[in-house]
């Protein structure tokens, strides 16, 4: 394994275990590796969401995205950070984008139902709640 995946790897598994800020470490060691690996900023986007850090996430999603434009966890992640800044709406392109690049993304359609509730579109939400456990399910 190559250093690059193995500090990407231990970015996720710390992200896994709820230790963002050991995470944010790795990420950061892999991101002086290759400053333009768009799965390491995305990871450390994750774990400033984690942290409650939003406009740091958005920032780092902003660089994955900007990276690598097919990386639908960044654009669900960049969605999320969004929603938990109140910016509820803004956040809806962000999860359709998610989806669009990648149809099988359960928390994606999770995230999108949630939001679409919150803003009161109960059908449009249902829509994408049963398009979520449906792919769950089917292991998507």
């Amino acid at each position: 394994m190559s250093a690059l995946n193995e500090m990407i790897t231990r970015g996720r598994i710390h992200l896994e275990l709820g230790k963002n800020e050991d995470a944010i470490v790795y990420f950061d060691l892999a991101l002086e590796l290759d400053p333009e690996n768009a799965i390491a900023w995305g990871g450390k986007g994750i774990a400033f969401v984690n942290l409650g850090m939003y406009d740091e996430a958005l920032e780092c999603f902003d660089k994955a995205i900007s990276y690598d434009a097919e990386l639908a966890f960044a654009w669900e992640g960049k969605g999320i950070a969004l929603m938990r800044k109140g910016r509820v709406e803004e956040s809806i392109p962000f999860f359709d984008m998610a989806l669009k690049i990648e149809p099988r993304f359960a928390r994606a359609a999770q995230n999108m139902a949630l939001a679409l509730e919150k803003l009161g579109r109960k059908d449009e939400s249902e829509k994408y709640r049963s398009l979520a456990e449906s792919l769950r399910y089917s292991g998507g």
